[in-house]
């Protein structure tokens, strides 16, 4: 490894250090600690980006507005973007608006690494974030990822530049259903909804053809929303994108530039110094289509067009006849098993054992001979437990009668029946009194 040093202190420390990397990633971690410029705590505080002013999450290097778009998308704030670094569209919107009324930025970087997030609220922000082209410099840098919705987003700037292994793409639309039916029925939940007569399409059965091609049209209309949006800011025609730009795949890198999706390849570094100095990125690093012979444009004839549409459709058939399929299978199994759970129920042989289980688990010490004539006679558990309960209670009345006469017998208090009631609650309680001090011994 030969390095030029320049700075032998800062480059002495590292070389002394015991390290556990990859060989590429230490030859750089010597090259920054060779570097000619003496690195200060100066210069890493202007390295670093600061808080823009009233911004939520944007920050400021020199006159250049840094706005991150990184993790899932979502339209409004929530638990995933306050603790799982998830973005909202909304304080997106805002950042942007506090960076076009701030008068000393100059430029907007749109630093995105999503793999795109939800439908809704994207299209909004996609127009605000176009609207302010031709106001400031707006221009999107992916080093990493932009698919889906952030790949919409970064279509809307003024300039889109790319990593050279950053995947871009994933254009369409998902909708899903999560039927629980079967296990619902195995739990015994069973859910009826009313819907008025007026809307007979409000809750479509997605189990019938008719409500899966009413769902398939509702994905479809939103991606060809998505579709002719993107082909709008990229300045190419519909067939190009949906010919060009992956068919719901992504491209990586230089492949993405050549196929119009970005305009270019560099690093954040360098797309933000080239926005410091007040120019294009586009016009630095961006794709030269002139210079290779690429137009960026790909026609398709009638006949490619519909053979295109046919193959999108059988593709969507077999996709839905996979579905329908595994979804019977599903039901069949739930049947088989509730049959099967149902049919054991009925099992003599089941019946029987659980009636002898339910009686042992209800026998008190002391009942076991009673307990064995209930298996013998066949009586319920139920019979069972109300005998057990008829004879506690009658065991519990004798005793009681017992410590009554025995205790009238230790106070000389013959029983009698003709006392009035005044005299007998006393001699009751003179009992009781009598009893506890012959148990004291007093």
């Amino acid at each position: 490894m030969t390095i030029n040093v320049r700075n032998p202190l800062i480059f002495d420390a590292a070389l002394t250090a015991n390290w556990a990397m990859e060989e590429g990633a230490l030859r750089q971690v010597m090259e920054i600690a060779a570097r000619e410029s003496q690195i200060t705590p100066q210069m890493l505080e202007a390295y670093r980006g600061q808080e823009l002013e009233r911004s939520e999450r944007a920050t400021r290097r020199g006159n250049v507005a840094v706005i991150d778009v990184a993790g899932p998308l979502f339209k409004r704030a929530n638990l995933m973007t306050t603790f799982c670094g998830a973005t909202a569209y909304e304080t997106v919107r805002r950042d942007l608006q506090a960076a076009m009324d701030n008068a000393s930025i100059r430029s907007i970087l749109l630093n995105i690494h999503s793999p795109g997030g939800e439908a809704a609220g994207v299209a909004e922000l996609a127009t605000a974030i176009n609207e302010v082209r031709g106001k400031k410099p707006i221009v999107t840098y992916a080093g990493d990822q932009a698919a889906s919705a952030a790949f919409w987003l970064g279509t809307a700037s003024d300039e889109f530049i790319i990593g050279p292994t950053a995947a871009l793409g994933s254009m369409g639309v998902v909708a899903g259903y999560r039927d629980t039916s079967a296990q619902d029925a195995a739990r015994g939940i069973k859910t009826i909804e009313f819907v008025s007569s007026q809307s007979p399409y409000k809750r479509v059965d997605i189990n019938t053809q008719e409500g899966r091609d009413r769902v398939q049209a509702r994905v479809d209309a939103m991606a060809a929303v998505f579709v002719e949006t993107v082909a709008k800011y990229r300045g190419v025609s519909v067939e190009h994108a949906l010919e060009r730009f992956g068919q719901g795949d992504v491209l990586i890198g230089q492949a993405a530039v050549d196929a119009a999706m970005a305009d270019g390849v560099a690093t954040f570094e360098q797309v933000l110094a080239s926005l410091a100095r007040g120019e294009s990125p586009k016009a630095s690093f961006g794709f030269n289509p002139a210079a290779t012979g690429q137009s960026g444009e790909v026609k398709m004839t009638d006949e490619e067009k519909a053979a295109f549409a046919a193959q999108i459709r059988a593709e969507v058939q077999a996709e839905n006849e996979a579905k329908a399929k595994a979804e019977a299978e599903a039901k069949a199994k739930a049947d088989e098993e509730a049959a099967a759970a149902a049919a054991a129920a009925s099992d003599p042989v089941v019946v029987e054992r659980k009636r002898v289980t339910e009686i042992m688990g209800l026998t008190l010490p002391g009942y076991e001979a009673a307990a064995a004539k209930a298996i013998e006679t066949g009586s319920s558990a139920h019979e069972f437990s109300a005998m057990i309960v008829t004879a506690e209670k009658a065991k519990r009345t004798e005793r009681a009668a017992d410590i009554k006469t025995d205790t009238e017998a230790n106070s000389g208090v013959a029983p009698s029946s003709g006392q009035e009631k005044a005299q007998g609650d006393e001699a009751a309680v003179n009992a009781i009194l009598g009893a506890m001090k012959l148990a004291s011994g007093n």
